[in-house]
């Protein structure tokens, strides 16, 4: 629990207060994956896909439902389907991601 309590702290730390729990469990399943699409993401949390998209949103750089994005992915056309989108960890979001790792080693 001591871990767990790390990693909440160190998501708080980006924003206090605005990083809701379920914005660090996408951010987490992404960064476990290479890249995961949309249906993934929806599958993971159990959302529908426009909870999908403003997590994503959200985690990005374009925010629409929120003041700001915080940078850690990045969406990108996926190669074997050009009608759907994949989403990554940007560079800050692997540098975020790094820290998380320190926690829980």
């Amino acid at each position: 629990m001591d871990k767990l309590k790390q990693i909440l702290h160190l998501f708080n730390t980006q924003n206090p207060g605005q990083v809701p729990v379920h914005y660090a469990i996408a951010f987490l399943f992404i960064a476990e994956h290479h890249s995961v699409t949309y249906r993934e993401i929806e599958e993971e949390l159990g959302s529908s896909n426009a909870s999908a998209s403003r997590i994503v949103n959200g985690l990005g750089d374009y925010p629409r439902h929120r003041e700001f994005g915080f940078g850690w992915v990045e969406r990108f056309i996926d190669p074997e389907e050009g009608r759907r989108y994949r989403v990554r960890l940007s560079a800050k979001g692997q540098a975020m991601y790094r820290d998380v790792e320190r926690v829980m080693n």
